[in-house]
């Protein structure tokens, strides 16, 4: 009987230590509070069973600090990299912890988890064991899915099979491709003709991007058709478009085989899942490999930042001291309505661009010159 209370009483004691410790924040907490938005990872779902409830939140608490460091790792890290298991230790490399919902019942707690890592020791893991990684949110970008079926071109329809799972599968997104799917209210829809979007209608697409608010555009076409041969496929395209609706790069490109119509124009929700997930898959690990923090690499830049007054000039040195890559910032001249400053880098200059936009700026080139400027 002693031996149970003592037992329930350490662990109620430790259940208020993790209240009190500064990684546990059980109130108002967000990705904006993480510094580095790259190594925040949000709505993990964990759940444990134990007589005791308050071990059980422990041990919930437990595994879901594996399962975020797992979908961090698949963020960042190539995939074919990523062993099946590490020795870490992982309360030294998260900073904090929120609890965003908990469920309990008499031996069971079921929870939802916020875990903001420490971009240093995850950093310091990854060097130690020899993985590449990318930090580097892309541009937004538009997902416009389109189904050329036998009732022609669909599109914005929630009832279409296609875009309702890309819908679906975009909730759930943990990329460092910053994905937004199209939408669209009535009237706008009806301004957008599916057979331009096809022909990669430039104007068209501008429209859709500023519509989304996006800078980029992936068009990723299902179309059930037949060869030239007569054979039945199910063919699966991706194409990018920058924002002046200047074409890419195609991301994907896959065509299965059918006996007949009627097979290729039935489609299969887990089949088409699988397909999205793969195409997604191509994407992120091209995106990584473009993004590679490269360590010695260095590279330098001259920018002017207009300012109006020493409020604004100081705002940009911070901003770019608070810069992931930013080895060295050199301050070249400061005049009443412009400063020009030298920055070292680490890596390329899209990366830096990246991480830039990410922080809500990009660079204007004149000429051999680049101008800072706030995006509106």
């Amino acid at each position: 009987m002693i031996f149970k209370f003592i037992s329930k009483l350490f662990y109620i004691i430790l259940f208020f230590i993790c209240l009190l410790d500064t990684k546990y924040q059980a109130f108002a907490f967000s990705e904006q509070d993480c510094k580095e938005k790259a190594f925040y990872v949000n709505d993990v779902k964990s759940q444990a069973r134990h007589i005791d409830l308050t071990k059980a939140k422990l041990i919930a608490e437990e595994k879901g600090r594996l399962k975020a460091f797992n979908k961090l790792l698949s963020r960042l890290t190539l995939r074919n990299d990523i062993k099946s298991s590490y020795k870490i230790d992982l309360n030294k490399m998260i900073s904090f912890i929120k609890i965003n919902s908990e469920a309990n019942s008499t031996n069971r707690f079921v929870g939802s988890f916020d875990f903001c890592f420490n971009r240093e020791e995850v950093v310091i893991f990854f060097k130690k064991e020899n993985l590449n990684f990318a930090e580097v949110f892309s541009l937004p970008i538009s997902i416009f899915p389109i189904y050329l079926g036998p009732n022609g071109h669909v599109f914005y329809d929630d009832n279409d099979l296609w875009y309702s799972l890309w819908k679906e599968f975009l909730k759930k997104n943990n990329s460092l491709l910053n994905f937004k799917l199209s939408t669209s209210n009535l009237f706008f829809k009806r301004s957008i003709k599916g057979e331009e979007v096809l022909k990669s209608n430039k104007e068209v697409l501008k429209k859709i991007i500023k519509n989304d608010k996006t800078q980029r555009i992936l068009i990723v076409i299902l179309q059930p058709k037949i060869d030239r041969k007569g054979k039945y496929q199910l063919k699966i395209s991706a194409k990018l478009y920058d924002e002046f609706g200047e074409f890419d790069q195609t991301i994907f490109s896959k065509v299965k085989q059918f006996n007949n119509y009627k097979l290729a124009t039935t489609l299969n929700k887990e089949i088409l899942l699988k397909d999205i997930n793969e195409l997604s898959y191509v994407f992120q690990e091209s995106w990584k490999k473009n993004n590679f923090f490269k360590e010695g690499f260095i590279k330098y830049i001259d920018i002017f930042i207009p300012i109006e007054n020493m409020q604004d000039w100081s705002k940009s040195l911070e901003l770019f001291k608070g810069l992931p890559y930013i080895k060295k910032i050199d301050i070249i001249g400061l005049k009443k309505d412009v400063g020009k400053v030298s920055l070292a880098f680490q890596g390329t200059n899209n990366t830096f661009f990246n991480v830039l936009n990410e922080k809500g700026f990009k660079l204007k080139q004149v000429e051999d010159e680049f101008i800072l400027i706030k995006k509106q």
